[in-house]
């Protein structure tokens, strides 16, 4: 009799699980996205039709010899920071954690070690972020001036 009625019960909620799906109730619930909406989660969600918005960027240290860069954007995104004495930059660090690689998911926040400076000297640069599908995006000029050796 127990059985019975457990296996009633479980009947009886799977079928208003169905219902409450069918009506829309459940469908915001990730885990139970059925079908084509999951087959696009599992494949890394929709094509991204914008690239990156980049805000926040700053110097966070200053060292004789290098400077961090930090900045975040409203995607997950590579991180790259283009550097040198003039607008013309020059220099670029190696790109990192780029999702359209398929070998990192990307981040929101970024830092940036640039490496290789001279001291007391002036240095322009601006950052680079580029998310799953490509879209990249250049933040605007900014300066910085290392420390005296």
């Amino acid at each position: 009799m127990l059985i019975f009625l457990l296996v009633l019960l479980i009947g009886g909620l799977g079928g208003f699980g169905y219902w409450a799906y069918s009506q829309g109730y459940l469908k915001s619930i990730p885990f139970l996205k059925l079908g084509s909406d999951n087959a696009t989660q599992k494949s890394g969600g929709a094509t991204l039709t914008t690239p990156p918005k980049i805000s926040g960027v700053q110097v966070s240290a200053k060292a004789i010899k290098e400077v961090g860069i930090i900045w975040t954007t409203d995607q997950p995104s590579s991180s790259q920071v283009e550097w040198g004495p003039t607008t013309s930059y020059g220099s670029k660090t190696d790109i990192a954690d780029d999702p359209s690689t398929g070998t990192s998911m990307g981040l929101v926040t970024h830092g940036v070690t640039v490496k290789g400076l001279t001291g007391k000297t002036a240095y322009h640069y601006r950052v680079i972020s580029k998310n799953k599908d490509g879209l990249s995006s250049t933040s605007e000029d900014y300066s910085f001036e290392t420390p005296e050796e």
